[in-house]
């Protein structure tokens, strides 16, 4: 048997050719997944009370304005503008996307909007907001610790936040805020699939204001968040296939 050497740069594009040809094991994981994306706000504000979890006697408004730049114009429409990007780039590696809302012109209550993600079994629910404040920086509150609320989501939701939270930082420049827990938020409390809430930026920072005013930034703040929960997609086990077999 002839023996065949194959110079070194000959080598490496052999080896790049089959690693390309080998099927991505993450397009395949990411295949079947569920997102809920959640642009925060909307249109009209609606104060009529909503309790912030199941059986609760103590209520949030529905549905806040929201805050607002000077230049990027009302958070509803562009965290409205960075979800339509984010949804795109998800389902572009096979991810099935629900929305909240697709449009500023909506009614949807904070507890429908975590029903939303529970009625798709989601697995993430990732709620796009910016903060008020004029801080350069960004921020990322996930679930607090609550008995029969919130305990089942909570080391999920932690975890996606801390994944989240770094690309989308590491990806937009803005600087780090970390993670702070909340257990005041009916999104939260009404979930029943892991959630976090990115503050992506502070819209009276005057820097940030007018990023978020172009298409590109808003482009980059899509991606930075894609990239999280990507990352975060790929801790999860694989999830069952059904087998099509009926049981009697």
């Amino acid at each position: 048997m002839r023996k065949i050497f194959l110079p070194m740069s000959r080598f490496i594009f052999a080896l790049m050719l089959i690693v390309y040809l080998i099927p991505s094991s993450q397009a395949a994981d990411l295949k079947g997944r569920v997102v809920c994306i959640d642009p925060g706000h909307q249109l009209h504000a609606d104060s009529s009370p909503d309790p912030i979890g199941p059986g609760s006697s103590e209520t949030k408004p529905c549905v806040s304005s929201g805050t607002g730049g000077s230049v990027a114009g009302p958070e509803h429409a562009v965290v409205l503008k960075v979800g339509l990007l984010l949804r795109d780039i998800l389902t572009s590696q096979g991810i099935t996307v629900v929305m909240t809302r697709t449009t500023a012109d909506v009614h949807v209550c904070n507890s429908e909007r975590a029903t939303i993600a529970n009625k798709a079994k989601a697995d993430l629910c990732i709620r796009l907001h910016c903060d008020s404040g004029s801080a350069h920086t960004c921020f990322t509150l996930y679930p607090g610790l609550i008995t029969g609320w919130t305990d089942d989501i909570y080391a999920e939701s932690l975890k996606a936040a801390g994944i989240i939270q770094k690309a989308y930082s590491d990806t937009t420049g803005i600087p780090d805020g970390g993670l702070t827990p909340r257990t005041d938020l009916t999104g939260f409390n009404w979930s029943d699939v892991p959630v976090v809430l990115p503050e992506m930026l502070k819209m009276q920072n005057v820097q940030d204001d007018i990023l978020a005013s172009t298409p590109a930034f808003r482009q980059k703040m899509a991606e930075g968040c894609a990239k999280g929960i990507i990352e975060y997609l790929n801790t999860l086990p694989p999830r069952a296939k059904s087998t099509g077999l009926t049981l009697k």
